[in-house]
């Protein structure tokens, strides 16, 4: 087994880090320093001398860390001084997210992550080759290795089936590539422009550190101009929509949504791209989110629920949901697609009446603290002092239709083999998950619930953190119910 040493790049991406991350102090103690301490003149040095060292320690890592493969594993080889090495089992692999930057696509190399979905960290490259990367994915997707006998009979098959017509199971099939049209409307429904007026309104604030008001305010007067005004104010707008437009198109530009047989593949990103495929039997639910304006315009957020954490720096987003300006109805269409073995339901079960009078009834700690914080602070707002009795009245009502809101949209259903929940007030969230993929569940009943005949019950899957999904006041029955079907659990697993 051929140890090998991470490509050489990686170091470029190590001096970049380290300049990225100190450049702003080393401008700040040696331009804008005019301190005559013994901290003023030697302040730059310290900090290029920790650039320094950051670099070095780079360097040692890259001549004493290793990795190697072989047919079953990934074995990782660190530490500079305390050696220590790791084993991953290629079947422990849960999905596997690829990230390119802008470096790394011109100088042809890519960083891939492998999440086991345990505890364990991630097996993680910061940077390779392509074809490096591809070989190392394709070795996780591996379904087992054969033994010597069973290569040679398979060998034979083959040879026997060779002229064989051959399906085209493995083949990718594009699900969805965003329009032009599609990717305006997105950048419109994201309200992404609307990120200019305050960064305009934060930079005016601060801009005294860049040039003199003194200056500035024989201009001002030219505001008065109505005409002026009006080319600033349409300037600003188109900005604000060109901007918001390249947000979208950098993110979403170059997204597309395939599968096979086995796998869903996710690739996103214009400039910095990013890719993510996971295992078809290894999606542990699927969540479908709609925030108001989503609601309003009738689209949803689809994402799936994974076992492990898909960034990887502090840069990248998560990457495994899917576009999240679909239409609601050609969400679940898509979903019946890529997921055919997931059947979302349209028609679920409502709470009863008396719960809404239960939930409207129960007191409000947030209402009572803010309520009295007023009654006896009495602050003001541009010299007026607030009305405390009216803000308390707009807040109760404000919790009320909250509540009311929130009675209405949950819902649950529990079928054979499925569990879907729907909760929340002004964003909505839709839940469903497999039997055989909740590792638990929880029953709870407070006094108040059990006089009642109500319970809340809780689905734990597996996720990085742990996925917890809770409903509140359910029938007890219906938790009962829940509980004794959870425990049928070892029946799908057997069959799987």
């Amino acid at each position: 087994m051929e140890t090998k040493r991470y490509h050489p790049a990686i170091l470029l991406f190590g001096i970049a880090k380290a300049i990225k991350a100190w450049i702003v102090p080393l401008v700040i103690v040696t331009v804008f320093n005019s301190a005559d301490n013994w901290w003023g003149k030697y302040a730059g040095y310290i900090v290029l001398a920790i650039i320094l060292l950051s670099i070095f320690h780079d360097v040692l890592k890259w001549f004493f860390e290793k990795y190697a493969t072989d047919d079953d594993a990934f074995h990782l080889y660190s530490g500079i001084f305390t050696k220590s090495s790791r084993t991953v089992p290629y079947e422990k692999i849960q999905n596997v997210t690829k990230h390119k930057k802008l470096l790394h696509r011109l100088l042809g190399l890519s960083a891939i992550k492998f999440e086991t979905g345990s505890q364990e960290q991630a097996v993680e490259f910061q940077v390779l080759r392509k074809e490096e990367a591809d070989r190392l994915e394709q070795l996780t997707r591996q379904e087992s290795v054969p033994t010597q006998e069973a290569a040679e009979i398979e060998e034979v098959l083959d040879e026997i089936t060779a002229e064989a017509p051959q399906p085209k199971g493995k083949d990718r099939f594009i699900h969805f590539k965003p329009t032009k049209k599609e990717l305006i409307k997105a950048s419109f429904t994201s309200l992404s422009f609307l990120i200019i007026p305050p960064l305009l309104v934060s930079f005016l604030l601060k801009a005294d550190i860049f040039f003199d008001w003194n200056d500035v305010r024989q201009y001002l007067p030219l505001l008065k101009v109505w005409w002026i005004s009006g080319i600033g104010l349409l300037i600003l707008i188109v900005l604000s929509m060109l901007i918001g437009m390249w947000r979208i198109l950098q993110k979403y530009g170059n997204y597309e949504l395939a599968t096979d047989d086995n796998n869903i593949y996710i690739r996103t990103g214009l400039l910095d791209e990013s890719s993510f495929s996971i295992r078809k039997n290894r999606v542990q639910g699927i969540e479908i989110a709609q925030p108001l304006l989503h609601r309003l315009l009738g689209l949803a957020k689809i994402k799936l629920i994974t076992t492990g954490a898909l960034d990887l720096s502090d840069d990248t987003e998560e990457i495994n949901s899917l576009y999240p300006y679909f239409p609601l109805e050609r969400a679940y269409t898509l979903l019946a697609e890529i997921l055919p073995e997931y059947e979302v339901k349209r028609n679920m079960d409502k709470l009863e009446p008396k719960v809404l009078v239960y939930r409207m009834l129960q007191p409000s700690i947030i209402w009572l603290i803010v309520t009295i914080t007023l009654f006896f602070w009495r602050p003001e707002v541009t010299g007026v002092e607030i009305t405390w009795w009216i803000v308390a009245i707009v807040l109760f009502c404000f919790i009320e239709l909250y509540r009311y809101l929130d009675f209405k949209h949950t819902r649950y259903l529990i079928s054979e083999n499925f569990f879907q929940i729907k909760s929340g007030a002004f964003t909505t969230t839709m839940f469903v998950t497999k039997r055989n993929k909740m590792i638990e569940i929880a029953r709870m009943q407070n006094p108040l619930q059990r006089w009642l005949g109500l319970a809340t019950i809780t689905s734990i899957n597996r996720a990085k953190p742990v996925l917890h999904n809770k409903i509140k006041d359910i029938p007890a029955i219906e938790a009962a119910r829940f509980y004794a079907w959870f425990h049928q659990r070892t029946e799908d697993v057997r069959k799987q």
